[in-house]
């Protein structure tokens, strides 16, 4: 297990002192209960004392499911350190075999926000390929804008899963509450039937990626094109 080291925040509230333990790493399947906080949104957000208004606190870390072989770097700021830190691990995996040997079949991911890390391991833990998740983000939206009108814009869509199992878009809105859409996992399929080629092509399955919409778009044109041809 990971040290677990604290800060000190101040609500932005009340100006109380709140004491935020903060957590590097989570190992699955091991760390049961700090998974939980993380799908219920709560792993990064600390309640203060003073007025109880929930705080965030999102910081560089490593989320490593040992049994599904995924691992998922969340890195609010990427500058120079993390920039180095990214070379340095993707130049490890190219040339230590020992480590390729351990981790084979890995898949790495990059992800900037707590809600990007919630829907990897959701995506992940569903057995679902994010590259067509990702696809299928690129068709959705302007359908979603068309649906609430241009008086506001998306700015983020994440797969996500009801208390009765179903799968659904977390779509979040500038000037509007969060609402959701229902998701045709049909097109699932369809994505990855028609991308497949094309993704693997773009694809490097021993290095940390940011595998997300834009990506997705330009592998989606790049399939466009070569049909065209």
């Amino acid at each position: 297990m990971a040290e677990i080291k604290k800060r000190i925040l101040e609500c932005p509230n009340c100006k109380a002192e709140i004491e935020v333990q903060i957590r590097p790493r989570l190992e699955m399947p091991y760390d049961q209960e700090e998974k939980k906080k993380i799908m219920d949104g709560m792993f990064f957000r600390n309640k203060c004392p003073g007025c109880g208004r929930l705080i965030p606190a999102i910081y560089n870390f490593e989320y490593n499911d040992m049994e599904n072989k995924y691992l998922i770097w969340l890195l609010p700021q990427i500058h120079e350190e993390e920039k180095k830190r990214i070379i340095d691990f993707n130049q490890l995996l190219a040339t230590d075999n020992r480590l390729r040997l351990a981790q084979g079949g890995y898949r790495y991911r990059l992800v900037m926000t707590d809600m990007e890390l919630r829907e990897k391991v959701l995506i992940f833990d569903e057995g679902f390929d994010d590259r067509f998740i990702e696809a299928m983000k690129v068709i959705y939206v302007p359908v979603i804008m068309e649906k609430v009108g241009n008086d506001c814009q998306v700015v983020g869509i994440f797969f996500d899963k009801s208390a009765e199992g179903e799968y659904q878009w977390l779509v979040v809105f500038d000037k509007m509450k969060p609402t959701i859409f229902t998701v045709n996992m049909d097109m699932y399929e369809d994505m990855k039937e028609k991308l497949w080629e094309t993704a693997e092509k773009n694809y490097q399955d021993d290095c940390m990626l940011m595998i997300e919409a834009h990506w997705a778009a330009k592998v989606m044109k790049e399939c466009s094109e070569a049909e065209n041809q």
